[in-house]
């Protein structure tokens, strides 16, 4: 009796835990549901400039140029801020910006507004990082992260699936404008629902249940970061997942319609598959990880590495060489983004284990440099390879061998460092 009469009304009201994650996966689910829904729109695009595939890759690089350079400040604001603001911030000027997208008359201003835009998505990611860790016991965080990071999946999945068929029948303006009213929708939808936790987990990780304490400034929590050997090794995964996610949504579409000889639609459809594949391969990955390898991210890591490696050649030898049915185009699809996107959830959840919680903001900043600063090189890179040999099949070859490499250069220089 005396327990029910010392109950909280308010923390009785809570939303539950996995309420509050997929609130937070709604953020993803529009950010990229535009992203990705504009590259899978560039052939669109592409036909109506006039550029070259190196050019469409320009697209990915304006994109993530401001996200590298702010991507630690930003991880401080998610600090400052808190999740929900970081969020309603992050989204809302996602979905202006796009709506600014539908309107330009040139190619060269949807690459200064790319660069915005990408200002605009670095506040997401921190935020999202920091709600999850805030909400989740350290023996769920790897599934519950790939839930919400599946959330991107998703979005990307309607992005490039719905885009394109609306793109062919009222134009890719109109389509992209359709974007950015579903941002701004989900926007007032966060700034209504998600109300952050009243108490935090009790089941913290060393790392995490350090006393909270005022802040260090962000050049001493950069250093202190940065000494530490065995989370710097993590950062060599996150240049491969950027380099990988990045070639692939921003080349596939134009892979599939000009060297398979497929329409608009069904690009889009085979970049919405792969990034179907992304939903179910993040929390599927971060289930075997915490169950079968019992939490250790490093080996886990790798092995998505080198499945991405294999799985990139095998585009590059063999799919690009003979001829596939239109269902097995699209189950190796699915089977690359299972891969290439299951690494996302893994990276932040085992950098995020590293630090204080205080400076989970700042770390997954800082983490997201090396992704990004792939993603600014590899797609005009990519593109350029396929510009040289006139189609798409050296670039799959070249990426696979690059990731191979970074894989086992993060194997053996973070088994050096293991504390």
């Amino acid at each position: 009796m005396q327990t029910l009469m010392n109950t909280d009304p308010k923390a009785a009201r809570q939303p539950k835990t996995w309420v509050l994650l997929l609130i937070i996966s709604t953020a993803y689910i529009a950010v990229f549901a535009n992203i990705q829904g504009f590259k899978a729109l560039l052939p669109l695009v592409q036909d109506e400039f006039l550029i070259s595939r190196t050019q469409v890759g320009f697209y990915s690089s304006f994109y993530f140029l401001s996200a590298v350079f702010i991507a630690v400040f930003s991880g401080r604001i998610a600090d400052y801020l808190g999740t929900k603001r970081g969020l309603i911030l992050g989204v809302g000027m996602v979905a202006v910006l796009y709506l600014f997208h539908s309107f330009s008359p040139i190619y060269g201003m949807i690459l200064v507004l790319a660069f915005f835009t990408g200002t605009a998505f670095s506040m997401i990611t921190p935020a999202v990082n920091k709600g999850v860790i805030e909400l989740s016991e350290p023996s769920k965080r790897g599934f519950s992260m790939g839930i919400v990071h599946g959330g991107g999946g998703l979005g990307g999945f309607l992005g490039a699936v719905m885009l394109p068929y609306l793109g062919e029948m009222f134009g890719w303006r109109t389509a992209i404008l359709l974007g950015s009213i579903f941002a701004l929708a989900i926007t007032l939808f966060i700034i209504k629902y998600y109300q952050p936790p009243l108490n935090k987990p009790e089941n913290e990780s060393p790392e995490n249940k350090a006393p909270q304490q005022k802040p260090a400034s962000l050049k001493k929590d950069l250093l202190t970061l940065l000494k530490n050997r065995y989370l710097v090794s993590f950062f060599a995964m996150g240049a491969v997942f950027g380099m990988s996610i990045s070639s692939v949504t921003g080349h596939f579409s134009l892979y599939l319609t000009r060297d398979l000889n497929t329409t608009a639609t069904f690009a889009g459809l085979g970049l919405g598959i792969f990034h179907i594949g992304g939903v179910v391969g993040q929390p599927f990955w971060g289930f075997v990880n915490e169950r079968i390898f019992r939490g250790d991210r490093r080996i886990g890591l790798y092995l998505l590495g080198t499945l991405i490696s294999g799985l990139a050649l095998f585009f590059g030898l063999v799919i690009s060489r003979f001829y596939f049915p239109p269902y097995a185009i699209l189950l190796f699809s699915f089977l690359f983004g299972f891969c290439t996107m299951g690494v996302i959830a893994l990276y932040f959840t085992a950098v995020s284990e590293l630090v204080p919680r205080e400076q989970i903001g700042v770390v997954t900043g800082l983490a997201l440099i090396f992704p990004r600063a792939s993603t600014v090189v590899t797609p005009p890179l990519f593109g350029l390879i396929a510009d040289l040999g006139h189609a798409y099949a050296n670039s799959w070859i070249a990426l696979g061998i690059v990731v191979l490499v970074v894989s086992t250069a993060f194997l053996l220089y973070s088994g050096r460092n293991k504390p």
